[in-house]
């Protein structure tokens, strides 16, 4: 039987990671097995964390969910880096901005 697609959102690599860590291992599939294998390795930081921050920087920022989700999984470190991954298309965020947004990611870059 199909399966039936009841929401849609997107997720953090570490909230990917929460998720496929709850499920029994012998309920994995083989890409299922190999995305938590990739979530253990590029998760940067715990799914609380990267929630709160994603959060942070749609309500803080006025920047798309989507968008702040693929930031707190890069977790850049320099403006150049942080313009790279936003997209250009609309509106533009100054210097200033990005300063801020870098400030605010700062708080949660786990150390270590």
């Amino acid at each position: 039987m199909p399966r039936k697609i009841l929401e849609s959102t997107e997720a953090t690599i570490a909230e990917a990671k929460r998720i496929l860590e709850r499920a029994d291992e012998s309920e994995l599939g083989e890409f299922q097995r190999r995305v938590l294998e990739y979530d253990q390795k590029f998760a940067k930081l715990k799914a609380d964390k990267a929630r709160k921050l994603t959060s942070d920087l749609v309500s803080g920022f006025g920047i798309e969910r989507k968008e702040a989700v693929q930031v707190v999984n890069c977790m850049p470190q320099t403006i150049g880096e942080l313009r790279s991954i936003l997209p250009s298309k609309g509106r533009i965020l100054t210097t200033e901005q990005l300063e801020e947004m870098l400030k605010a990611i700062e708080k949660f870059r786990e150390k270590e």
